[in-house]
This record gives structure tokens, C-alpha cells and sequence, in this order.
């Protein structure tokens, strides 16, 4: 409340029997009042002529914004009558006196209306016998009006002291101001434990008894940086602290926690089953990638929560190189997964006003990085919540152009697709099941669910650049030729090559829904190789069926490798954690302590003719 804190002194004083120093508080109180350009006791107070700092409870400071509140009167009266009782000669010194005694009524009348209005407000409460604010960051803008509204449902006492950056513009925690507290010793408990006269205070909440609450407004400095907030009770600080962070941008996120993990992944692991190396948080409410340890091959996952301003759809975008996704209150909005270069994702959830758990994951495998998460919902635009440079100003980004396949039939992307080569063919099924050949090694190089390609990159302008698949749930295969003829079936796997020299590419052929079948030449041997897709829209599955034609061919020590990463279970084998692969025709081996370099792990399957023919058949279904 305006002058709680000199109402305490006074009558503090008064018990202690004081008398000089309940003559100073009174007296500091009312000359600063005197200073002050009151009309009408301030119902006219310009904004421009507001302190940068404390507008409210204070000794030293007038506080506009709660004159509203008819308490205040109260002890506005009592510092009066306080003070003229002690040095009634030198309170009537002052004509002022007599203005705020008769202005008095005239504010009982009108206390609806506060003086100063808020441009946000921020609520704060305390931690039942925890010790702790519930929130420990917040953004604000320099130059706006901000409120501070702190409850305390804990049995203690505690306040809310914000302070001024410490030397060198780093968060200390408000050490230093906490412990000039315990340094005034019989001062600490006359000034309700908050160092007056201390350089860094900028703005505080008088002692909030325990099941109350209270408030405080200040104009923010313009000086942006970290000002940190803390709990003054002797022996509160050490747990009770947080920090403000003064930033032309604010963000909605609040308490923003991450958990950094090094790794080498293909998609979005399941970060709960990981040991992270590091964690931290990022007071200022931005996801950053800053914190990393090393260039590639790591992964974060962040989480904090977001203010909703209002009930509404909202929609959320991710755009990141390689794989992240996007959950509100454990929901997934937007799926990003995959080995890829910077991809855009979009999608949109209907929240209600207050706060939502947000969390971010994200990998990065191997050369470009990045990540960009905004958002934009009812009453704004798209607004960032990565920190990072700017959106370019001028035209937009050209709008996707999705590459689709008619109803039953598929359709043939041949163009340069990231990770599948500048000679990649790539195959959209109508069944929402998408692969890419690579026709310079004759593999199968990629497999994913979803949306097909955006053909926007080769179809407009220069047309140069890899494209990522569109959809999602991208399985990598390895590099290098699929077979290989070796001294024994757990020898090392051959150098991977650009293009194959072994093995030749003899083009395609459809059938009567436009599904390629593969051809490839090895020597005189003919290789066939038709994918297509299989099972229920909830449960699709890849069904490849490889035929090897000997043609007088010998295949001696021929060897298909299907897949690397394996782990062998009783229904088939998982290839790098992520897909399920049986084999019938043939029998598939798992390498495993062979000793040899690019051997353990593999999962490879001799080529055995029979009557010059021999068949693999294979199926890859999402675990």
C-alpha cells in the first residue's frame, strides 16, 4: 500500500522510543510529497514526468497507481499525522500540508479511477514451503508502465525487490542488494529489510505478510539488459530470485528451460530416455540454439510456458535444418523430423486464455543448422519466439508448389533430392506413402509418409538446390551400392562411391498405376526392383520385391546389404531404431562382432540362385 512502509516506521519507531529516527521517515515521506506536481493530489500526473523507476510504495517515492485504492489514504494520513505530532512547528511550514488535507474527501470520493494506468501487468506469487517464485523470468519493454502484482499463499512473509543490472550488465541474482540488507543490522528491520539508499534498488513491493498480497509499478528503464528480482528477508535470496529482462522485443514465453544432448540421430529421438550434457534457461524467453557445445551432432529440448492472451485458434510455425517438433500442452502442432536442409512446417490448435506448456525438440546431424519457431493467433500477426536475425523485409517467399499424385495412381519426381542424389528419382504413391532412387548407386534412398515434394525450388527461377521431401517420417538408407561381392558375408562393406562403377542403370517401367519398376544391370545379370505400398492408411507399409536374373552371370559371394544399424527382434529386424524390416525368399543375417570396420551392424542377405533366378523380398513398416 502507498506508504505502508512509513506507517510501519513510524509506529515501529513509536514502540522503540525512537523519537529521532521516527522523525526522519515521517519527514522523508512528506518532503518528497512536497516535490511532487501534485493537482489535486496528482490526478494529473504526466507520464513523461514520471521517474524512470518506482511510481509506488516507497519512502522515498510517490505512487500514483494505487491512490485508487482507499487504504492508501489511510496511511497517507497516518505519515501526515505521524509527522505533525513529532515536529508540528515544521510540518505546518509547508503550504502544501493543507492542499493534500483538503484534497483528501475529494479522493475518497473519486478512488475508482487510478492515476497512473499500467501498459501490463505481471503476476508473480510465492511457493508454498518452497521457497521460490513460481516465476523466475519475464520480459519487459524499456520505457513502459509495469505492474507488479505478487501473492504470497506461503506462512512467511517475503517481498519483491527488482534491482538494477550489477556491474558488467550480468545477473547476480540480486546478491548484492539482498546482502546490503543483513550489512544495515538494526537499519535492515526499520527499512522493512529493503536498503533504501542502495545504488541498484529500482523498484519493490513492501513485505507481503503471509495469505496477502500486494503490487508495485515503476516506469522500466530504458537501458536494456538483465535486472534481476529478489526476495530481501534475511535468508530468502539464495533460493528466491529471478530476473527481468529489458528488450525492445518481448516475448510470451516464460521460464524457458533447455536440456542440450550430444548424439547422432536421423530423426527425433525420445529425449526423455537420454542423458543431457547440459541444461540451463534462457531468461529472456527466446529459443536459441547459442548454448550448443559443438557444430554438429546434438540435439535440444526446450520447455516453458506461453501466455495465451485470449481464447482462439492459434497457429505455429517451425522451420529448422535438420529435425525438431512442436508440442502444446503435449499435444504435437507441428512435425519437422528428419534429416533435411531448412524446412518450413505449420500447424494450428485452439487454446484457451492463460498459460500452456510449450515444448521444442531438435536435432542437428551434420553440416547446415538452424531453427526459427514463431507464432500468430487472434489480434496479431506472426511474431517470433527464437531469437535470431530478423525476417527479410520486401516480397514474401514464393508459396509452395506441391507435387501431388492422382487419385490411384503414382507419381515420378526426377530432379536433385537432398540425400538421394542429383540423379534421384523420386515416386509419390496415392496411398500417402513417397521413396526416392538414387540412380547413381542403384539404392533405395529414402522413405517417408505424408506429403510428397514441393516443386517450388526447380520450378521457379534457376530451378538449382536439393529438395527435401515434404511429408514426414523420412527413413535415410545408407550410402553406397546395395550389393557387393565379398571374400565372406561379414567382410567390410566396400568404399561408398558417387556413382557406381559395378552396377548399371537400365531405366524404368510402369505398370497400370504408374508404379516404377527399377532396372539395374550388374555384369550380365538383370536386377528388377518394384516398391510399392501395402496395408491400411493407419498402418502403411513398403512391400520391395528384388528379382536377380543370372544370364550366365557369377554371382559368387554376392551379398545385398538391406540396411545398417540393426538390431535383431523375433518378428523381424530394426533398422537404426526407426523401421521394421523382414525378409522373405532369402535368408538376412545381422553382422555382429566381426571384428571388421563398416561390417558390425549390417543387415545382409547372400544372393543364392536357384535355377538362375533369385528372389529377395522385403517390407519396411514404421515402428
Amino acid at each position: 500500500m502507498i506508504f505502508g512502509n512509513d506507517q510501519n516506521h513510524v509506529w515501529l519507531a513509536f514502540r522503540r522510543k525512537t523519537k529521532t529516527r521516527a522523525e526522519d521517515y515521517a519527514k522523508q515521506s512528506f518532503s518528497y510529497l512536497i516535490q511532487f506536481p501534485f493537482i489535486d493530489l496528482g490526478r494529473l500526473v504526466m507520464r513523461e514526468n514520471l521517474p524512470s523507476g518506482q511510481l509506488k510504495t516507497s519512502p522515498y517515492r510517490v505512487p500514483p497507481s494505487v491512490f485508487a485504492e482507499i487504504q492508501a489514504y489511510r496511511d497517507l494520513s497516518v505519515v501526515i499525522i505521524g509527522y505533525s505530532i513529532l515536529h508540528t512547528a515544521d510540518m505546518f511550514k509547508f503550504p502544501t500540508s493543507f492542499f493534500l488535507l483538503a484534497c483528501l474527501p475529494s479522493y475518497l470520493a473519486h478512488a475508482v479511477d487510478p492515476i497512473v494506468k499500467a501498459d501490463r501487468n505481471i503476476e508473480i506469487s510465492t511457493l508454498v514451503a518452497q521457497m521460490k517464485y513460481d516465476r523466475v523470468s519475464f520480459s519487459a519493454k524499456p520505457g513502459e508502465i509495469l505492474r507488479i502484482s505478487l501473492k504470497n499463499p506461503d506462512d512467511l512473509p517475503h517481498n519483491l525487490v527488482v534491482c538494477k543490472p550489477a556491474k558488467g550488465n550480468v545477473d547476480d541474482k540480486g546478491k548484492e542488494v539482498a546482502d546490503a540488507v543483513i550489512a544495515l543490522g538494526v537499519d535492515g528491520v526499520l527499512q522493512n529489510w529493503i536498503p533504501l539508499k542502495h545504488p541498484r534498488l529500482l523498484a519493490h513491493t513492501g513485505m507481503i505478510n503471509p495469505k496477502e498480497e500486494g503490487s508495485v509499478t515503476f516506469l522500466v528503464p530504458k537501458q536494456e539488459g538483465p535486472y534481476p528480482f529478489v526476495c530481501t528477508f534475511p535468508g530468502h535470496a539464495q533460493m528466491m530470485n529471478g530476473v527481468m529482462i529489458v528488450s525492445k522485443e518481448v516475448s510470451p514465453v516464460r521460464d524457458l528451460s533447455y536440456h542440450y544432448f550430444q548424439g547422432t540421430w536421423d530423426k527425433l529421438p525420445d529425449w526423455n530416455k537420454l542423458e543431457p550434457e547440459g541444461n540451463g534457461t534462457l531468461p529472456a524467453g527466446f529459443i536459441s540454439l547459442d548454448p550448443k557445445k559443438r557444430k554438429d551432432k546434438f540435439g535440444f529440448l526446450f520447455e516453458g510456458r506461453i501466455e495465451v492472451p485470449k481464447d482462439g485458434e492459434y497457429e505455429f510455425f517451425l522451420t529448422s535444418d535438420d529435425g525438431s517438433e512442436l508440442l502444446i500442452d503435449g499435444n504435437r502442432v507441428v512435425l519437422n523430423d528428419g534429416v533435411h536442409g531448412m524446412v518450413a512446417k505449420q500447424g494450428k490448435i485452439k487454446l484457451k486464455q492463460g498459460l500452456a506448456e510449450i515444448k521444442v525438440g531438435y536435432f542437428q546431424k551434420t553440416g547446415g543448422e538452424g531453427l526459427r519457431v514463431a507464432w500468430k493467433g487472434p489480434g496479431f500477426n506472426e511474431q517470433p519466439l527464437t531469437k535470431g536475425k530478423p525476417k527479410p523485409k520486401g516480397n514474401p517467399p514464393p508459396a509452395p508448389i506441391p507435387v501431388e499424385p492422382l487419385p490411384g495412381e503414382a507419381v515420378i519426381y526426377r530432379n536433385f533430392i537432398d540425400r538421394a542424389g542429383p540423379r534421384a528419382i523420386g515416386v509419390g504413391y496415392s496411398e500417402g506413402l513417397n521413396l526416392a532412387f538414387d540412380a547413381n548407386v542403384m539404392r533405395l534412398a529414402i522413405i517417408w509418409r505424408g506429403a510428397f515434394m514441393n516443386g517450388q525450388r526447380h520450378w521457379t527461377g534457376r530451378g538449382q538446390g536439393f529438395q527435401a521431401p515434404a511429408g514426414e517420417d523420412a527413413f535415410y538408407f545408407p550410402n553406397g551400392a546395395p550389393f557387393a561381392r565379398l571374400e565372406s558375408l561379414s567382410a567390410s562393406w566396400p568404399p561408398d562411391e558417387t556413382r557406381a562403377s559395378a552396377i548399371k542403370f537400365g531405366g524404368y517401367r510402369f505398370d497400370d498405376k504408374q508404379r516404377p519398376t527399377f532396372i539395374y544391370y550388374l555384369g550380365k545379370a538383370r536386377i528388377t526392383d518394384y516398391p510399392k505400398p501395402s496395408g491400411s492408411e493407419s498402418e502403411l507399409f513398403l512391400v520391395r520385391e528384388i528379382t536377380i536374373e543370372q544370364n550366365g552371370e557369377d554371382l559368387e559371394g554376392l551379398v545385398f546389404r538391406a540396411g545398417i544399424g540393426t538390431v535383431e527382434k523375433e518378428e523381424g529386424f530394426v533398422l537404426a531404431k526407426q523401421i521394421m524390416c523382414r525378409v522373405e525368399g532369402a535368408k538376412a543375417v545381422m553382422i555382429k562382432k566381426s571384428g571388421n570396420p563398416r561390417a558390425d551392424g549390417d543387415l545382409r542377405v547372400p544372393v543364392k540362385p536357384a535355377n538362375g533366378r533369385a528372389r529377395i523380398k522385403l517390407t519396411y513398416s514404421w515402428i
